[in-house]
């Protein structure tokens, strides 16, 4: 275990989660708001004291017993219990987490709501394979179902390509800084997506055409190059249809925004957290539009990517 300070991004996942469990390529971009966590010895040994900030307001906060991970003392019994299930599948991959001659201390401040499912889990996972010095990768897929797009984003310099290949992730970084990103926007639809559960529903799924997966890998692709701003919304729409007949679930502007002026894509496991808007309008106009749906949350690309 190292004592220091690890930061790992915030993610979007703009190009949808489904079909990258099957093989699809995706396009995720990393943020520029994450968690950071501070390692340090503990006063007491035996145990690991936690601490969690969120856009610095204290949220959580529990002690746990080394030897079995107890929740000796916490804030909130079911974080507190996930962290405990956390750190027992850590302890499989670093024994020497279990060295009751020791004590650790983690603050951990996260930059953005949790609410906005931008990640929280993702980058505290990355942030604890990087103190423990383990793959990242393994301890992801002992904890989560995901695809690990998020997990990869954590730590990304910049936007990537990412599929699974026989289980395997495939992380290609792409140059997608798109001239017309002034008129893309980041609408919070106000509901936090409970991503495992969608991704456990999927899962169940006999799914084996692999058209749907040739198809939205190229729309990806495509999305990624797109030249102009009316290129960009035609490929949203495109992607948007695809998924939409795939899971027998109806467009989000349909549902939502048919009246609005410009394109609308959801994101990540779909049905939740935030969309992608590309439109033409002002952006005091677009903000003003959203606001009146109840949605005051609109970030502009340049904003909230990385």
């Amino acid at each position: 275990m190292k004592i220091g300070v690890f930061y790992s991004k915030g993610k979007l996942l703009l190009s949808g989660e489904y079909l990258v469990l099957h093989g699809a390529r995706a396009l995720a971009v990393p943020l520029k708001r994450g968690q950071q966590m501070t390692a340090v010895p503990a006063d007491t040994p035996g145990i690991i004291e936690w601490k969690t900030k969120v856009e610095g307001r204290d949220w959580f906060s529990a002690i746990f017993r080394l030897n079995d991970f107890e929740v000796l003392e916490t804030s909130h019994n079911n974080t507190a219990q996930f962290i405990s299930n956390l750190l027992q599948v850590c302890v499989l991959l670093r024994p020497e987490l279990k060295d009751t001659a020791l004590g650790h201390t983690l603050y951990h401040e996260i930059d953005f709501d949790i609410e906005w499912g931008l990640g929280s889990s993702s980058s505290l996972v990355s942030n604890m394979a990087d103190w423990l010095d383990i793959d990242p990768w393994t301890l992801y897929r002992k904890v989560f179902r995901g695809s690990g797009y998020d997990l990869f984003c954590a730590r990304a310099v910049g936007p990537i390509l990412y599929r699974l290949e026989n289980e395997r992730p495939e992380v290609v970084p792409v140059n997608f800084k798109p001239p017309f990103s002034g008129h893309l926007f980041f609408v919070y639809l106000g509901h936090k997506q409970d991503s495992q559960e969608s991704v456990k529903q999927f899962s169940a799924r006999d799914f084996k055409d692999e058209k749907f997966i040739r198809e939205v890998s190229e729309l990806t692709d495509a999305l990624t190059v797109a030249p102009t701003l009316d290129e960009f919304r035609t490929l949203m729409r495109a992607h948007e249809a695809v998924l939409s007949q795939l899971l027998g679930l109806p467009m989000v502007k349909q549902q939502f925004f048919s009246d609005f002026e410009g394109e609308v894509k959801s994101l990540g496991a779909w049905g939740g957290d935030f969309v992608m808007v590309a439109s033409e309008m002002p952006e005091t106009e677009i903000r003003h539009y959203f606001r009146s749906k109840g949605m005051p949350v609109v970030f502009g690309y340049e904003q909230l990517v990385l």
